[in-house]
């Protein structure tokens, strides 16, 4: 089970007290961390003094380790943060199996949303265990096992639902527009994220691949330039880009997709805490193709990425609705003890200057479509596809 929402870069770091030296091979550097203090009183010595008082008079068993874990999650929930997070070591490990596209769990990806407790589906990898056991985008998980999960972390969700391969794990469902509250038992099996979907569509003036994706994983990248090929020596003429219900995912995967779509120029860029920037740009080779991207209100991050070049640079047509606006970026910040947090770091801009954190970005062409259907992109039929249609139509016209 696996989030894409995350926007990560993969920077790895150490302890949060002792000086470290991180070396990031996969971006080619090395970061230094500077020795940092506690300031204020010590908290060992009240964790220590509340200890021995559970200890002396609680008739409740405890555990201690489990305690601590709690205890540290709660601190990196005190930044108030969705996106900041602290992993213990079966999360992590679960976090990074998915970002390399495969994992045993049950295949989806999930969400958070502002002032929601609890996580939302934002789409189900087709033919995996979530998919057939009948798992919609939008459902809300309520509960693990029997385990009520309001306020956990995403990937405390994440490790709780993911498990050995053959066992069987029962998820408590809300579906708000179905007003239900029910249990789904399924068994988890290995997935192997398909985050790429292609096919050709014709019409009256030539031949329109369409490539639907569903996140911006490890494999994403390599899965996109196949389907390109593929629709290349089809005889492709104009592309359709379909970013709804796609969550995020790598930056690294994003900016390589986007390079293949764009002219020279300005992709992104970030700006962290101490006014630093950093650029993302595309090379002068790209698919000089017309282009139409279809969005909607879960089409966030890395793919808000996507769509805000598109935009700037005036390189294609968005069409669909607002996109979720989630402009900041998380980097994995590794603990000594084999944990860590997912912090987030920097804000993303678009060519232009653009943060569009909590706004999103507003298509070219507004094509409203019910929620029902929305949940099902992917699984629809062309006739109930309205915003494809629209896209078609246009994209026709762009190749007229």
């Amino acid at each position: 089970m696996e989030n894409k929402k995350e926007f990560l870069k993969g920077l790895g770091a150490g302890s949060l007290i002792t000086a470290i030296i991180v070396v990031i091979a996969a971006m080619g550097i090395t970061v230094y961390a500077k020795q940092m203090f506690w300031r204020g009183p010590d908290p060992n010595t009240k964790i220590t003094e509340i200890y021995n008082l559970l200890n002396m008079y609680s008739i409740v068993p405890f555990d201690r380790d489990e305690m601590l874990e709690n205890m540290y999650r709660g601190f990196v929930d005190g930044v108030g943060d969705p996106y900041t997070q602290y992993l213990d070591s079966e999360a992590l490990a679960s976090f990074r199996a998915r970002t390399e596209g495969t994992f045993v769990g049950i295949g989806v990806t999930i969400t958070t949303e502002q002032d929601d407790p609890f996580v939302t589906i934002s789409s189900t990898f087709h033919g995996a265990p979530a998919d057939l056991a009948g798992l919609l985008p939008g459902d809300k998980i309520m509960a693990v096992d029997g385990v009520d999960v309001a306020g956990r972390a995403i990937e405390d969700v994440v490790g709780m639902v993911t498990g050995p391969e053959g066992t069987i794990v029962t998820i408590t469902i809300y579906r708000d527009f179905e007003n239900e509250r029910f249990d789904v038992e399924i068994i988890r099996a290995t997935v192997e994220v398909p985050t790429v979907f292609h096919e050709m569509h014709y019409t009256q003036n030539g031949s329109v691949g369409y490539i639907r994706l569903e996140g911006f994983d490890g494999v994403t990248a390599g899965q996109f330039e196949a389907a390109l090929s593929e629709l290349t020596a089809d005889g492709m003429e104009g592309l359709i880009l379909d970013l709804r219900n796609n969550p995020g995912g790598l930056l690294t995967s994003v900016i390589e997709i986007t390079d293949r779509l764009l002219p020279e120029g300005i992709i992104t860029y970030t700006v962290d805490s101490r006014g630093n920037r950093e650029d993302f740009r595309s090379d002068a080779a790209f698919i000089d193709l017309p282009l139409v991207l279809l969005v909607n209100g879960r089409s966030a991050s890395a793919s808000e990425v996507l769509s805000g070049a598109v935009r700037d640079t005036g390189r294609g047509t968005i069409i669909g609705t607002q996109t979720f606006g989630k402009g900041v970026v998380q980097n994995l910040l590794y603990l000594s003890d084999g944990t860590a947090i997912k912090l987030t770091v920097q804000t993303y801009h678009t060519p232009n200057g653009e943060n569009i954190h909590g706004t999103g970005i507003e298509p070219h062409v507004i094509v409203e479509m019910s929620e029902d259907l929305s949940r099902r992109i992917g699984r629809l039929m062309l006739e109930e596809d309205i915003q494809l249609q629209a896209a078609l139509e246009i994209i026709s016209q762009k190749m007229d």
